[in-house]
């Protein structure tokens, strides 16, 4: 039968079949209309990978073929909005309004076909849908040796293909200057290339690219242009050292130059958006910058801004108000009174904390009347090391913090140290698309399409119980459960999706927390040593400063 469902958000009427099936097919033939370009190009490309990936044997235009899947442009759409509809028999059409909506359009046809045992058979969703969020970020924390800075570049392309499939619209890296000399140290050229190589993967499935900054500096900034430390009882707002003092004539000199020199170097990617940061890193506590969030950090953005500006004349401004008034210093009040004075640098407010969201944008507006988005925390949260235990999924507290913002909300970009957090991107970049979804019913699809719908309400439970168990000072008896779960799923795998990395680190996190709970909390034996060490392959972290150190494992 077929049901309607209408989007109280988008007022867009989506279709879908229920209750039919659909017939495996053997070969697939994906025809491009002629007038699109790189991305709709990259979205084929994607589309015939995903599939041969899981069904090696299904043939792509080979021939005469069972199935054929038309990607074409329809501006009647909209911007980003995709429809999948049935053509004639043995055609499925895939249309968006943008070649962006042809990706979005494509990761949904991936996302409710079948591949189980390496058979295709093509989803079944029919209909139209728009996004909700106009930015649906993500944040890449390219520093301290994580998995963005070391893993093969191949790896990350692959996983930027991911997450636009999942309507990722933009991706932020940061340049982190304190671990670097100056421009010229052979380190930071290195970074600087690896960002523009992940910039222009990103824009080939046609994400937007921003970088964050504020007043931190190189390393070998002089000592006498260092800031005034900030008031930090929490301990959260960050300190490598190198943050300067914006009041100071020669710091505000080197800041300006430097971000000026730093526009330079993505001149031939093009940036399209800037998130400057109050803190970790930034701030200064001097009587001419405190509080901080309320004088010298807008005024010095607004600076910085406009450099930007004349460099990337169409750049969007968002301002980040993390860990504002903690303690309170009246930094949400000074903001709102100074984008009262100086309107019209700033596109965005960014909003969020390490707990609840902050109460200041729900409760009396944001600042300056502009849209706010969210940062949410899906990497550190609850946790440490963070990444070190394997997958780190917590799908109730993100519907949670959804509820309280979802109706204020134009968007956000969830916080990334690595993939170990994979559910819970998914999880933001969906919600940021359909905000009627819940956060069940996006891991119940994730469960589908990355391991078997066979599998979902076993993999739905162990989620759940992983959740329960994210307190490592808390796992219960039911880690016990959840291993037996993940152990008797995964015999109805093929061997590509038991071996893959989005298997392995929920399935060492559910063994982890089993052998954690036999020790009686213990870190001991070898079966933690070897979960471990894969871990660290996994993400790439030999070298890392901060994740998955794991806890020494005691033999």
């Amino acid at each position: 039968m077929k049901a309607k469902v209408k989007s109280l958000i988008t007022g867009v009427v989506i279709s879908f079949v229920m209750g039919t099936t659909c017939a495996q097919v053997h070969s697939v033939g994906i025809v491009l209309s002629q007038n699109t370009g790189i991305v709709a190009k990259n979205a084929a490309r994607i589309l015939s990978s995903q599939i041969r990936q899981r069904c090696q044997s299904v043939l792509i235009n080979k021939g005469k073929t069972d199935l054929i899947i038309q990607l074409e442009l329809d501006s009647s759409l909209g911007r980003e909005s995709f429809s999948i509809l049935d053509g004639p028999k043995g055609i499925i059409k895939i249309s968006g309004g943008d070649e962006c909506g042809i990706i979005y359009g494509a990761g949904k046809f991936l996302h409710t076909s079948n591949y189980y045992l390496g058979r295709f058979t093509p989803g079944l969703w029919r209909g139209y849908s728009s996004p909700h969020c106009k930015i649906r970020g993500i944040y890449f924390a390219t520093h301290f040796g994580n998995f963005y800075e070391h893993a093969p570049i191949e790896e990350i392309q692959a996983y930027i293909n991911s997450l636009a499939l999942w309507g990722v619209n933009y991706l932020m890296v940061t340049f982190p200057r304190w671990q670097f000399t100056g421009f010229k140290d052979p380190e930071a050229k290195r970074s600087l290339a690896r960002l523009k190589i992940i910039m222009r993967a990103a824009k080939s499935v046609g994400m937007k690219v921003a970088i964050g900054g504020s007043n931190e500096d190189f390393k070998t900034t002089p000592t006498e242009f260092l800031r005034t430390p900030v008031p930090d009882p929490l301990k959260r707002r960050g300190n490598f050292g190198v943050n300067l003092d914006p009041a100071k004539v020669g710091a505000h000199i080197v800041l300006r130059k430097d971000w000026s020199a730093l526009m330079d170097q993505f001149k031939d990617v093009s940036l399209d958006a800037i998130v400057f940061w109050p803190y970790d890193e930034g701030g200064c506590g001097c009587d001419e910058c405190w509080p901080w969030g309320a004088r010298g950090y807008p005024k010095l953005c607004q600076e910085l801004a406009k450099i930007s500006r004349d460099k990337f004349s169409s750049i969007e401004i968002m301002l980040s108000t993390w860990m504002f008034d903690t303690p309170p210093a009246g930094e949400w009040e000074g903001l709102a009174k100074y984008l009262e004075n100086e309107k019209g640098w700033a596109n965005y407010i960014l909003a969020d904390s390490h707990e609840g969201f902050p109460r200041y944008p729900l409760e009396k507006g944001v600042p300056g009347g502009l849209p706010l988005l969210n940062f949410p925390e899906i990497s550190m949260w609850g946790q440490k090391p963070w990444g070190g235990y394997g997958a780190n999924p917590f799908p109730a507290r993100l519907q949670h913090l959804w509820n309280e913002t979802e109706s204020k909300l134009s968007g956000g970009f969830p916080y990334s140290e690595g993939i170990y957090e994979d559910i819970n991107e998914i999880i933001c970049s969906q919600l940021y698309w359909d905000g009627n979804r819940s956060t069940t019913d996006i891991v119940q699809e994730y469960i589908s399409f990355e391991f078997s719908p066979e599998i979902v309400d076993n993999i739905s439970k162990v989620v759940k119980i992983l959740e329960a168990n994210h307190n490592r000072k808390q796992i219960g008896e039911n880690a016990l459960e959840a291993f037996q779960l993940i152990q008797e799923a995964e015999v109805h795998l093929q061997k590509q999706i038991r071996e893959s990395w989005r298997w392995r680190i929920l399935y060492l996190r559910a063994q982890i927390d089993s052998e954690i709970f036999h020790n009686k909390g213990e870190l001991k034996g070898e079966k933690l040593r070897k979960a471990f060490n894969e871990l660290t392959a996994i993400y790439h972290a030999e070298k890392s400063h901060s994740m998955p150190i794991h806890p020494p494992v005691l033999k």
